[in-house]
């Protein structure tokens, strides 16, 4: 599925006009199939009430045109147009409610109108909205969001940036979105997917020769088909990838073998672990197929500076490093994390600790494969010197900025996990709420690790490993139906390989 910003969509119309379809024609086909998704999704709407609230340019005039439909599906319609004049194709449509005697309000009688409405139409600011909701705007949508009835929006719920996923100040809370011809970018990335409720897609006639490429691309099983390797018969364990795992430390023992455990079940050859030296035989105990390593630590447990030469000898053996669970912050840390970023050539993945360990996104800088990094807000926050805050009100842009300033891949975690590197961004469509549990991040670690040291670019490697661990947690509430508060990390491991065998 193609995810649009604001300006490809707007050059997408451009182009069909240029083609010869007049936006006219345009504005027809999206009010029509925007009218039958909203009667599709709520059902008959005979009899009922519907406001249409409506404001300038384009999206008013969709709205125009749903309000006609579902006048024509024997809908009580009720308009609220916002703008003092109206011209073009949103002016003809306009006249056709009054040629049809459609009932159009005054400002004064929209709380009135809300509170009588069965369904609401959000039609007021669009796609193409950036920034901050003027005032008279903002009052509108906190009335709407403040009244019970459900709320269809037009492209995109109005204050929501359509590029971005942004929201500056007040924002329509849609039960539905009914986005043309494609998907918004901005309605899929946080904050503004919490805005958009269920999306829908429908097709308003734009010709496949006026497509633009699109801002990024939504991981679902279709785009990863044949993607990931698989054993050709001759592979030895080391061909299948030998990963080098360094996590673990006396605060943390399970770091380390969560890792493995999702690497195992991603089907890495071999794995070595490389962990602190007082909790290497506990971890030994726990992985029976692995190859664990104590190596030295400091007086808190974790791993100190004296181990960053026996790590870089391991690395050699490896295809790919996880770098970071459970590793601890300090001295020790950092002198780990900057060896293996300049002294080895294999692709690593940097999680947790090892990201903390990190002066700064340049610090990831110059190496010839790009190294993957696997940030939760809080995280990103603090390799940015911003606030968990500010980082989640921008995802898009403080994902695109690190990749760019650390020449990396950046595994922005959320329920919209960001996959972004270069030109390329991906957002995820699986996963959930339930992945809110510690050891979580871990397994996609090792996921993500194994399916390096298997060969795979990293954006790609990226991508098809947070769509598996997210669909073996929706594997895992299918198969238990249990509540999503009750999986654990380790829950996920028995459904790692069923999540595989939807992509092979």
């Amino acid at each position: 599925m193609k995810l649009y910003s604001a300006d490809e969509m707007a050059r997408a119309d451009e182009g069909a006009q240029e083609l010869g379809i007049p936006s006219g024609i345009l504005m027809e086909r999206a009010g029509v199939a925007m009218a039958h998704s909203a009667l599709e999704h709520f059902g008959s709407l005979a009899s009922r009430r519907v406001l249409v609230v409506a404001g300038g340019g384009n999206n008013g005039g969709d709205g125009f045109v749903v309000a006609r439909e579902l006048h024509r599906a024997g809908t009580e319609v009720a308009v609220l147009a916002t703008k003092e004049g109206y011209e073009g194709d949103a002016k003809t449509n306009l006249d056709i409610l009054s040629n049809l005697g459609v009932r159009f309000i005054e400002v004064d009688r929209y709380e009135e109108e809300l509170q009588r409405a069965d369904l609401v139409v959000d039609a007021l600011l669009g796609t193409g909205f950036a920034g901050e909701v003027r005032e008279k705007e903002a009052g509108l949508i906190e009335k709407m969001n403040a009244n019970p009835a459900p709320i269809v929006a037009v492209d995109m719920p109005s204050g929501v940036d359509g590029s971005t996923g942004e929201v500056w100040g007040e924002a329509v809370q849609a039960d539905l979105t009914v986005c043309a011809h494609v998907a918004k970018l901005g309605c899929v990335v946080s904050p503004g997917m919490q805005y958009a409720g269920e999306i829908a897609v429908v097709d308003i006639g734009l010709p496949p020769e006026v497509d633009e490429r699109g801002a990024a691309e939504w991981t679902d099983a279709r785009s990863l088909l044949g993607m990931v390797p698989r054993r050709g018969q001759a592979a030895h364990k080391y061909s299948a990838g030998a990963l080098l795992v360094v996590a673990g430390s006396r605060m943390a023992t399970g770091a380390a073998v969560m890792v493995a455990k999702g690497a195992q079940r991603t089907g890495c050859g071999i794995i070595f672990v490389a962990t602190a030296e007082g909790v290497a035989p506990f971890v030994d105990s726990q992985l029976v197929e692995v190859l664990v390593s104590g190596v030295p630590e400091d007086e808190e447990g974790n791993m100190s500076t004296e181990a960053a030469d026996t790590i870089l000898e391991q690395a050699e053996e490896a295809s790919a490093v996880v770098l970071g669970p459970g590793m601890g912050v300090g001295e020790g840390g950092q002198r780990i994390v900057e060896g293996v970023l300049k002294e080895t050539e294999v692709p690593v993945l940097l999680d947790a600790d090892a990201i903390s360990n990190l002066p700064g996104p340049q610090g990831l800088a110059g190496r010839s494969v790009p190294p993957v990094i696997t940030p939760h807000p809080g995280e990103l926050g603090r390799l940015l010197g911003e606030s968990p805050k500010e980082v989640q009100a921008r995802r898009l842009h403080t994902g695109r900025q690190t990749a760019e300033e650390g020449g990396c891949c950046v595994v922005l975690k959320g329920p919209d996990t960001l996959v972004v590197e270069g030109e390329r961004t991906a957002v995820n469509s699986t996963g959930g709420a339930q992945l809110a549990t510690a050891g979580a991040g871990d397994v996609l670690s090792g996921i993500v690790g194994a399916l390096l040291s298997r060969g795979m670019d990293p954006y790609e490697a990226a991508r098809a490993g947070v769509w598996a661990h997210g669909r073996a947690s929706e594997l895992w509430l299918k198969a238990t139906g249990w509540p999503q508060e009750s999986m654990i990390a380790t829950d996920l491991l028995p459904h790692i390989p069923k999540a595989f065998g939807e992509i092979y």
